[in-house]
């Protein structure tokens, strides 16, 4: 199976699990779709077919490009964030994609911790990721429940995606951010609330990634 299907089968599964993941307030008695639910699925399947149409052509630069070194990855780790400092850090090839991604963990002494990880988007491996999130993106999606909500949001600029979640004595929370339209930066926040966590997004200097 090559890289660009294997993308499309991972795009068919996003569809039908958004599809699925926003109820509407005319959903019926037996659990199906309602109407506004249904019309709410087709635009953003339009939606998500325009992205993919208006990103063809970045995605066939960022096939062409090479993507950074470990050193040029590590460079962009910070040494410590939002006052937590760098427990470990790991850069390098996920050698089982082919893809280059740089990793970080942050944490202080009260209890609170943020995962930093990078991904690079350059070569073949990294534009097919890179375009099904580009795609997942492009789609209005938003849920809330008892313990937490979701949703597609822009970030200083960046596209992403957000949710947080709850209970008596603990909150996580998680940003999903396309920067630069290359790479793919994700932040998990244990002991952070989602406005906690988009300060420390905030904080990152992307200037290494361009």
């Amino acid at each position: 199976m090559s890289l660009k299907h294997f993308s499309i089968l991972i795009f068919i599964g996003l569809l039908v699990l958004s599809c699925g993941g926003n109820r509407s307030s005319d959903e019926g008695k037996d659990g199906s779709p309602g109407l506004s639910e249904a019309v709410g699925g087709f635009r953003n399947l339009n939606k998500a077919a325009k992205a993919a149409e208006d990103w063809e052509k970045k995605q066939s630069d960022l096939q062409s490009k090479t993507p950074l070194t470990n050193d040029e990855m590590k460079a962009v780790l910070p040494e410590s964030l939002a006052g937590m400092k760098r427990t470990r850090f790991s850069v390098g090839d996920a050698s089982m994609m082919g893809l280059v991604t740089a990793q970080a963990t942050y944490s202080d002494d009260q209890n609170r911790s943020v995962e930093l990880s990078i991904m690079d988007g350059a070569g073949e491996a990294g534009s097919g990721v890179i375009a099904v999130y580009v795609m997942s993106l492009s789609m209005e999606m938003e849920e809330e429940t008892e313990s937490g909500f979701s949703k597609n949001t822009t970030i200083n600029g960046s596209r992403a995606s957000i949710k947080e979640q709850r209970g008596d004595d603990w909150v996580n929370s998680e940003i999903g951010a396309l920067v630069s339209d290359r790479y793919l930066v994700t932040l998990n926040g244990s002991g952070l609330t989602y406005k906690e966590l988009e300060d420390v997004f905030k904080e990152l200097n992307f200037i290494g990634l361009k």
